[in-house]
């Protein structure tokens, strides 16, 4: 029916429709149901960016896009936890939190930055969680410990409850 009336609309506005009546036939607008606009992207430093990417590949780079997206939401949400003014860099290279950033410095971290796939991919993913484009599989989750290097539970994480394992990482808040 709805179709209809467009096509009775859309030939009335053009003067196609015959007949006496038609000539006083007020055009009829159509309104489309336009979607809302993407969130626009946050507004993020290149540095910060840059930390982001290499967080989310040197600890999920082979884990695929839910594991990348996790540790993604994982930093972020470590941010929110952060007072004011706090950047991703600073989250990314606390003391003690990913091993990579004693051998990367943080002056260095965008220069570190591939052009392999697994960069790419994680370039993506950062952009993705950082607009919100895909959503935090973690639960909300503030840390993380590969099974690869730990066979159970290690031991600062005693206090913590598990969200969810992704691939080879348990997620905990």
């Amino acid at each position: 029916m709805r179709h209809i009336f467009i096509i009775a609309a859309a030939l009335a506005v053009t003067g196609c429709v015959a007949g006496p009546e038609s000539a006083h036939v007020p055009p009829t607008a159509v309104v489309a149901e336009i979607a809302p606009p993407p969130t626009p992207a946050p507004v993020v430093a290149p540095n910060d960016r840059a930390c982001l990417i290499a967080a989310m590949f040197y600890e999920a780079g082979g884990e695929g896009a839910e594991g990348l997206a996790a540790v993604g939401h994982v930093v972020l949400n470590r941010l929110d936890d952060r007072p004011p003014g706090t950047t991703l860099c600073d989250v990314v290279y606390e003391k003690g939190q990913f091993g990579w950033t004693r051998k990367v410095a943080r002056t260095d971290v965008a220069a570190t930055i591939g052009t392999s796939q697994r960069w790419q991919n994680a370039a993506i993913m950062a952009e993705a969680v950082l607009t919100d484009t895909v959503k935090d599989p973690t639960g909300g989750a503030h840390s993380f410990y590969s099974v690869l290097q730990y066979r159970k539970k290690p031991r600062w994480a005693k206090n913590l409850d598990k969200t969810v394992r992704i691939g080879n990482h348990v997620f905990m808040r």
